[in-house]
């Protein structure tokens, strides 16, 4: 059963003047929690916004790369997009309690499992 489902991209408001791409993004899970990490190149802790709105998790990243003035550019790979990650969550994740961090352009996400969808011991009597 899946538990996190990417929603497909909507339109993106027209105040947003650069095109926005999905990242690369991985979905773990362990006995406590989901781990999302997404691939977020050029991004810093100040451009980046993660919200839950009922049953979507947001990610909003804006890269912020500009070259030294006594830089001429040549060429560029990669094209300044932003980021736009779109998740619909189950029930059975505890909104309250998720985490985010970045780390190099690393964003990572734990969604801690509900308590009551937890593995847990059952006690034998007698």
């Amino acid at each position: 059963m899946n538990i996190l489902t990417k929603k497909e991209p909507q339109a993106v408001a027209k105040t947003t003047p650069r095109r926005t791409v999905v990242p690369r993004y991985d979905v773990r899970e362990n006995t406590d929690a989901f781990i999302v990490t997404a691939q977020l190149p050029g991004v810093d802790r100040s451009a980046l916004e993660t919200t839950v709105d009922g049953e979507n998790l947001t990610v909003l990243g804006r890269r912020t790369w500009t070259a030294p003035s006594e830089w001429t550019l040549l060429h560029r790979e990669t094209a300044l997009t932003d980021y736009r990650l779109v998740l619909e969550l189950d029930r059975r994740i505890n909104r309250e309690v998720i985490r985010a961090e970045l780390r190099q352009g690393v964003l990572t996400l734990t969604l801690p499992k509900a308590e009551a969808i937890k593995p847990r011991k059952i006690e034998i009597s007698g």
